[in-house]
């Protein structure tokens, strides 16, 4: 896994990520996206069932052969990508 923090253009397709420019490269999503959540601190840890909030999105994108899974997260009015794993 690498860290990062490079901008991602994301578009999107009935709520999930379809596709994005990432690296001045175009990528199509290639696997089912899958939600990053994260539970508010200040509820109560018996709390069953506690909402949780979207933090960001984990993705495989492909590209000409190259494939990666990213993590992408909300920074200002886009997205970053924040992980990934070659």
């Amino acid at each position: 896994m690498m860290l990062t923090h490079e901008v991602a253009t994301v578009w999107w397709e009935r709520g999930v990520p379809d596709r994005m420019v990432w690296r001045d490269r175009r990528w199509r999503v290639s696997d089912t996206p899958t939600r990053l959540t994260a539970t508010a601190e200040f509820l109560p840890s018996a709390m069953t069932h506690a909402p949780e909030r979207t933090v960001g999105w984990r993705f495989q994108v492909s590209n000409e052969g190259d494939a990666v899974v990213v993590d992408i997260v909300p920074d200002g009015d886009g997205w970053v990508v924040a992980r990934t794993w070659l």
